[in-house]
């Protein structure tokens, strides 16, 4: 039996956003509940998160925190992986940045590619308007993450590319969904208060 789990990625600084990304909302809500609804069909929804914003039921995911905090988008994934619950063949893992304010719509995408057969590929991402893979709307083989993790050893401060450049990952243009909020312009763009 295939299981499908789902990784939240919101324990950055939002630095150059200046405020909490994770509670930046649109239409009331925010991006982090946005996410978590998202992936509302999977085994487990892990979020790697410092808190939680107040529409977020706390009994809706798991929380967890790279270690140290702050350590980047790769130590979040390896914290967020050994959140979940022990592997089994054919388990897949849903990986999202918290700052996509389409994820309602990234979600679906990916889940109507199928990762077939152990000769499949090894994932699938969105690909951004300049045709450069968004790992972190992507979806992925555990067993691949996992072994990538362990070949890179230390994840703090690692770029993400580097930890997925080694797989064998599908790549779907899909410009008008991959743009993530980063500052504030960005968000009044996007419509998020």
């Amino acid at each position: 039996m295939r299981r499908r789990f789902a990784i939240i990625l919101g324990g950055g600084r939002s630095a150059r956003m200046g405020r909490d990304k994770r509670a930046l909302t649109v239409g009331g809500r925010s991006l982090l509940a946005i996410a978590v609804d998202a992936c509302a069909s999977r085994d487990a929804i892990v979020v790697v998160s410092p808190d939680l914003p107040d529409d977020v039921p706390a009994d809706r995911v798991t929380r967890t925190l790279e270690d140290p905090p702050f350590g980047g988008p790769v130590a979040g994934i390896a914290a967020g992986m050994a959140a979940l619950p022990p592997a089994v063949p054919g388990d897949e893992v849903l990986l999202l940045a918290c700052d996509l304010p389409r994820v309602s719509e990234i979600v679906p995408v990916l889940d109507a590619i199928e990762l077939a057969g152990p000769a499949g590929v090894d994932g699938i991402c969105l690909f951004d308007a300049e045709g450069y893979p968004q790992y972190l709307a992507g979806r992925y083989r555990r067993t691949a993450l996992d072994a990538r993790l362990t070949a890179v050893g230390e994840t703090r401060g690692l770029p993400v590319r580097r930890l997925m450049a080694a797989l064998d990952v599908r790549g779907l243009a899909a410009a008008e969904l991959t743009t993530d909020v980063d500052t504030p312009d960005e968000a009044a763009a996007a419509g998020l208060d």
